[in-house]
């Protein structure tokens, strides 16, 4: 068994209020309340062995992907993303120094480099991963492409254990307690890691360490992204033993699976300019240059501020249209460009993109995440009722059928008191099965009656909706809101409750 220590601790701070504790879903405010009570959590989360701090199943909803299908999105507890990040921070630069040689551009994935908060200050490598495609389809004639069938979700706990181990034995206590960490928050099964957390991308690469070296002992050039690799040779038999010998790896040694609809074999020339150099891909690509868009194979885009001189705004509202036109004309949703373009708009601070965003709301449902948040960062209080003919369009489509989407738009309604007023919006939120919604809504609205009602029932809701009832009780009178509180504080026995209770106390 091992401790956190406060180095680890404080870089998940870091890390989770600089970037997200969930690439799916908006940051809770409990987040808030656990820096306000830093020095508290700190000796709580370091004082104990991971195996004795509490943890709890994380919040798990379908994400829809731009062919249609779903995947399982999830945003941990928020103790728990601040155990979990901590515990990745305290081994990424050993599972770093494991894998193989960055200039060999094999494991090209989220080469781990920490600074100033994040895991990943050297990028996310897909600009290498297709560069190399590039070459070595310029010198061998066949390539196998191949990736894993639900990757996050299939990885075996112990297996993960036992690669953190061979990374650097001195983690062995470490890497059981990941295991167990892990095991705990999936209701004690051995299978699979969350989708969503910046943590994860550290474990999966730990767990591919052995793979890349398999691979590499095949002696064929490769390059690997996460889950999608990518193998050359000019010979299609020596391909297909290779396929067959990585099947048998991957399924003996982690019962992984290849998906067989996405693996084939063939002419590397050809792969090229399908997947890599087709016409829309180099149109694609110079519309990020035109965005000044730093990875454009991604999307991903770094955040900082740009300043614009006010006669650039036309041309740069023009070419957003133009690129976010491009993406709505495509049959499925091409989610790296649409990623691309909205993160840039963001960081210009450009709100041209807000009406073709909600008037094809549904369409952009496989970025709704970065849409949202998007949405949310530029539209200003005070203009936020000019979209409210569309925000309840929206409401009363089958948008809101998509769990993610309406957990969005709930969590953008119940900020903007303006919305609330919209027949389609308030039914949303009355109708809400998620508290913290109905709760934020009640303090932007000065619902005390609602606050007054749940205040009985909150020890019959989930914990979500306790510390939910815990936020709105900072629209209370003081003497009540202070007395109730202050029970709480005494008598809960659940620490995150008592931590939001301190700091709606303290800062109210």
């Amino acid at each position: 068994m091992s401790k956190l220590t406060e180095e680890s601790l404080d870089f998940a701070r870091q890390h989770i209020e600089k970037y997200y504790d969930s690439d799916f879903f908006p940051k809770p405010f409990e987040f808030e309340a656990i820096w306000h009570n830093w020095d508290e959590v700190k000796a709580e989360l370091s004082g104990k062995n991971v195996e004795k701090l509490w943890v709890f199943p994380p919040h798990t909803v379908p994400a829809i992907k731009s062919n249609g299908t779903y995947r399982i999105v999830h945003q941990l507890e928020p103790v728990d993303a601040v155990i979990y990040t901590a515990m990745a921070y305290e081994i990424a630069e050993s599972v770093e120094a494991a894998r193989l040689p960055i200039a060999m551009k094999a494991a090209c994935s989220y080469r781990l480099q920490i600074h100033e908060g994040s895991f990943f200050s050297a990028g996310g490598g897909y600009p290498d991963f297709d560069s190399r495609t590039a070459e070595l389809a310029n010198e061998c004639k066949y390539i196998l492409a191949t990736d894993i069938t639900d990757f996050y979700n299939q990885i075996y706990l112990h297996r993960l254990n036992n690669a953190i181990e061979f990374a650097d034995p001195s983690l062995k206590n470490k890497a059981k307690d990941i295991e167990s960490f892990l095991s705990r928050i999936n209701g004690k099964t051995s299978q699979g890691i969350p989708v969503g957390p910046a943590a994860s991308v550290v474990m999966s690469e730990a767990l591919m360490t052995d793979v890349d070296q398999f691979l590499q002992g095949l002696g064929l050039p490769f390059t690997r992204y996460v889950d999608d690799i990518r193998i050359f040779s000019n010979d299609t038999e020596k391909l297909d033993s290779v396929l067959r010998d990585l099947t048998i790896y991957l399924y003996e040694n982690h019962r992984l699976t290849l998906a067989s609809g996405k693996t084939k074999i063939m002419e590397a020339e050809k792969y090229v300019s399908e997947y890599l150099h087709n016409p829309y891909d180099l149109e694609k690509e110079a519309i990020f240059e035109s965005l000044e868009i730093f990875n454009p194979y991604t999307g991903e885009v770094e955040e900082h501020e740009v300043e614009i001189e006010i006669d650039e705004d036309e041309a740069a509202e023009q070419a957003f249209l133009t690129a976010i036109d491009k993406a709505i004309n495509q049959k499925n949703l091409d989610v790296g460009l649409a990623k691309g373009i909205i993160r840039r708009a963001r960081t210009m601070h450009s709100s041209v993109l807000i009406t073709p965003i909600l008037e094809n709301f549904q369409f952009f449902l496989p970025v709704v995440s970065d849409a949202m948040v998007y949405i949310n960062q530029i539209i200003g209080v005070d203009e936020v009722s000019s979209f409210q003919a569309e925000i309840e369009s929206i409401c009363a489509s089958d948008s809101v059928k998509n769990p993610l989407a309406r957990y969005w738009l709930e969590w953008f309604i119940a900020h903007h008191a303006a919305l609330v007023q919209g027949p389609n919006a308030q039914a949303l939120i009355n109708t809400s099965l998620n508290i913290e919604h109905q709760a934020i809504t009640a303090v932007t609205t000065n619902n005390i009656a609602w606050v007054r009602h749940m205040k009985s029932q909150i020890y019959n809701t989930s914990a979500r909706g306790r510390r939910a009832i815990l936020f709105s009780t900072k629209i209370l009178p003081s003497d009540e809101r202070n007395h109730w509180l202050k029970m709480t504080i005494g008598s809960t026995q659940f620490l995150i409750d008592k931590w939001v209770a301190t700091w709606v106390l303290e800062t109210t």
